[in-house]
Parts: C-alpha cells; structure tokens; sequence
C-alpha cells in the first residue's frame, strides 16, 4: 500500500447507535484538515487490515468524519462495540 498522503493514526472506540445500525469510527477534525470531501483509504484496526473504507463528512454541521465498519472487519480485527482501538488511515 502506497500512501500519497501521510498515514493518520489515533486512538478511539469503536461506536454503533444501535444493534441493527453498523458500527463506525468518528474521525475527529484536526486528523482530516486535508481533505474537503470523502476519500478513499486503507483502514487498518490495531493493526490488522487493511480494510479498504471511504472516509465522509459527517454533515449536518459537524467538522467530524466518520466510517463505517462491517461485523466482518469488526471480527477480523478482535474488536465489538466500545472497544478502544488503533486506527491507521492510509489515505488512497
């Protein structure tokens, strides 16, 4: 995988609004101040991945981004929701 931006790396927890809703990752302003809109990137959890996710602007008048992520990823990865988790973007 090769970056063309530089990889962002945080600290946070995985969150779901409820049970039948996917569980997400926000992304919060100051690690996407690059970008205007939605992009492309490889998402690794703690390491494991990649994950190939598109990054979104929350809206609705938030700065914030957010992605969403499958039971899948989720399993793979060793996390379930509320989990405190590494992530690393790696912008496409």
């Amino acid at each position: 995988m090769k970056s063309t931006r530089s990889d962002i790396r945080f600290s946070t927890r995985v969150l779901r609004k409820q049970e039948d809703l996917p569980r997400y990752i926000v992304v919060n302003p100051e690690y996407v101040s690059d970008f205007t809109g939605s992009f492309a990137a490889h998402v690794m959890l703690n390491d494991v991945g990649p994950f190939e996710r598109n990054i979104r602007p929350w809206g609705k008048g938030s700065d914030v981004y957010f992605f969403n992520l499958t039971a899948a990823q989720c399993a793979k990865a060793g996390v379930d929701t509320n989990d405190k988790c590494v992530v690393t973007i790696i912008p496409k």
